[in-house]
């Protein structure tokens, strides 16, 4: 924090939303608006004036080849980034391996980053306080991408079975 004019101030928030599918619009899709809105409510109420947005639109969370991603962690290491909030952890990412070596990376920073899940209301600084129900959570947003994907590959196959060839599934890749 720093002080000026008798007034106490934040440094910069970085504001990350993801969605891993693309709803096929000119613009934004609703999520990411919808994310927008809630990450700049909830920086404005914690103090953070000076907000950057970092976004990853038709993105999957279990990969790391997400540009808004790789962007805002430089710039973190960079020291341009005090804190960054998310919508919620699955936002953050859906490999649980991957989450915590990313919170573990901005947490050894000097200064280190803050990371804030605003669904599940949880701030990991690094302290360990927060690690065990960080490392469960990061288990359910992995293991929930992981069912998603059985269950679309499963109607796919049926769909294939029963001779309907039309579907809405993007790049799919079916075993």
């Amino acid at each position: 924090m720093k002080r000026s004019d008798n007034k106490t101030t934040h440094g910069t928030a970085a504001l990350y939303c993801r969605l891993s599918r693309d709803d096929n619009m000119d613009s934004e899709s609703n999520s990411i608006q919808n994310q927008k809105k809630i990450l700049q409510k909830a920086a404005k109420d914690k103090g953070y004036t000076d907000t950057i947005f970092f976004v990853d639109d038709g993105i999957t969370g279990t990969t790391m080849k997400r540009p808004g991603f790789q962007k805002m962690i430089a710039d973190a290491g960079d020291g341009k980034i005090d804190l960054i909030l998310t919508k919620s952890i699955s936002r953050f990412g859906r490999n649980i391996v991957d989450i915590l070596d990313n919170l573990q990376t901005l947490s050894a920073l000097n200064p280190p980053v803050s990371v804030e899940f605003e669904t599940e209301g949880i701030t990991y600084t690094g302290d360990g306080r927060n690690n065990l129900l960080i490392s469960l959570l990061a288990a359910l947003a992995e293991m929930e991408s992981q069912q998603k994907s059985e269950a679309i590959k499963a109607g796919i196959r049926w769909r294939l079975a029963e001779g309907i060839y039309k579907f809405s599934v993007q790049n799919a890749h079916v075993p």
